[in-house]
């Protein structure tokens, strides 16, 4: 068994995410309690704040440890305007979104329900200028590009079209969590070609 001695200072980091992703799926917020961390991670609780100012700050930096690729796949995106087909981009959009959603779910149904917490990730996202408007930026930025190119219609909003594609898979996180099987989904791929498909109708330039 690795002890926490044998750890470096940034495996005893990750160490420490992964158990507050697993507390916060397993357990839900209200007992994602430091201690609690701290026991899932095999290490000491006064270790968590070498790290990290207080729990919020941890809880924001395992929310962006969930799912690094979409992070990263939100500030490259405008860079891609031009390349492939539009289509093709959004799809790959579509399911990184609806894997981060799932991934980020109980972090952000729990900061919905305590008070304290939301008001937290709001003043961090503020701070930031992270959160939900980061990645429609991305994506807005991405559509306006190809606007440009002449690749979709520039009669449509770039913002909000953004909106209704990571709108879309969010909710459809937040219909699994409610309902276990959400009718009609089948799997990520095609949930993300028929909502692609579906919007491109009102992206399409047309003469």
């Amino acid at each position: 068994m690795v002890t926490r001695r044998d750890l470096s200072a940034a495996d005893l980091r990750a160490q420490i995410l992964a158990a507050t992703q697993r507390v916060i799926e397993e357990r839900g917020v209200a007992s994602a309690t430091t201690r609690a961390i701290a026991e899932e991670a095999h290490c000491a609780e006064g270790s968590i704040y070498r790290y990290f100012a207080d729990k919020h700050e941890l809880f924001h930096a395992a929310s962006g440890a969930s799912f690094p690729e979409f992070m990263e796949l939100a500030h490259t995106l405008p860079n891609r305007a031009g390349t492939r087909t539009v289509e093709e981009n959004l799809q790959e959009v579509a399911l990184a979104s609806l894997r981060f959603y799932r991934a980020v779910r109980p972090l952000m149904v729990g900061a919905l329900a305590d008070r304290d917490l939301l008001e937290e990730h709001r003043l961090h996202f503020g701070e930031t200028k992270g959160g939900p408007i980061k990645a429609i930026g991305g994506l807005s930025t991405y559509l306006r590009r190809e606007q440009r190119l002449g690749r979709i219609s520039d009669r449509t909003s770039a913002e909000h079209a953004a909106r209704l594609l990571l709108g879309a898979c969010l909710s459809n996180s937040i219909m699994e969590q409610l309902m276990g099987v959400v009718p009609g989904h089948g799997t990520d791929e095609r949930f993300a070609r028929e909502v692609v498909h579906t919007l491109m109708e009102g992206l399409t330039a047309r003469s």
